[in-house]
């Protein structure tokens, strides 16, 4: 009886007696940290997320909505589309869309300098009418207007006044060569008068088929240049520079460019035409 007394009465001390002792918490610590640097990283999982199109609130952003890590240099690129791939010349790549544009172009603006001269012979009298006659010198054929200056004399006539007395033979040479069918007269020692006669039904239709002539000139140009382009997108690919998907869209583009450029040139003839025959 007086062992069970007892034993009940130390059950408490040997509990504590028995428990553990507390391990410092920086002890806890240290322990954590060692047995994380010798267990094995934590698996990387990759999830594909759908790119979506900025925001116009962040597309008006000064910074595009980069932010900091927007600037030249740094941070994300900008997303490309298909267009702007196929915008961008590739190396190696022979077809330049933009180039072969330019080219049209030109064709176009020497049209309009040849017309000035067939328009310049009917209705009001411009100086514009000799516009493309060209001057005979030792360095090859230059521009009347650099020799001389014109302007119109009583409303039918043009003035021509060399800058220099020397040069009056050859501007005049020049004038009665052009194919504006014109006779210059002296009218000084460094001035030449060229009447201007005023055209007939006949003369106006003649100048109508001039301007057609010219036109077409141009329009082939145009054509020449779309295959022009056609060869070169071809060579792409067989170079392999570009897939069959990329040259027809390119084909397209140089189709549309040689359509707009050509109604362009139908255009500028059915205005010349009416000018041409109204007055």
């Amino acid at each position: 009886m007086a062992y069970r007394i007892a034993r009940t009465a130390f059950r408490p001390a040997a509990r504590l007696l028995s428990a553990p002792a507390p391990v410092p918490a920086r002890i806890v610590a240290s322990a954590l940290s060692a047995s994380s640097a010798h267990s094995s990283p934590p698996s990387l999982t990759f999830v594909r997320t759908k790119k979506t199109k900025p925001s116009k609130q962040t597309e008006d952003a000064p910074d595009g909505g980069r932010g900091s890590a927007g600037k030249k240099g740094k941070g994300k690129g900008k997303m490309l589309t298909e267009d702007d791939l196929l915008e961008r010349q590739l190396p190696g790549e022979h077809f330049e869309l933009k180039v072969l544009e330019e080219r049209m172009q030109e064709a176009i603006d020497r049209l309009r300098v040849s017309l000035n001269a067939v328009v310049g012979r009917v209705g009001r009298i411009t100086p514009a009418l000799l516009d493309g006659v060209k001057v005979d010198t030792p360095e090859g054929k230059r521009p009347l207007l650099e020799f001389a200056n014109v302007s119109v004399k009583d409303g039918r006539d043009l003035l021509v006044t060399c800058y220099e007395e020397s040069s009056i033979k050859a501007v005049s040479s020049a004038i009665y060569a052009s194919p504006l069918n014109l006779a210059p007269q002296p009218s000084g020692a460094s001035s030449l008068r060229v009447p201007v006669p005023r055209p007939d039904l006949d003369k106006r239709q003649q100048y109508v088929r001039d301007a057609q002539a010219l036109c077409e000139k141009a329009r082939n140009t145009i054509r020449a240049h779309r295959v022009d382009g056609q060869k070169d997108i071809k060579k792409d690919v067989d170079a392999k520079v570009v897939g069959t998907s990329e040259a027809r869209t390119e084909g397209k583009k140089l189709d549309d460019a040689t359509k707009k450029k050509t109604a362009e040139v139908d255009k500028i003839f059915e205005d010349v035409k009416r000018v041409l025959l109204d007055e």
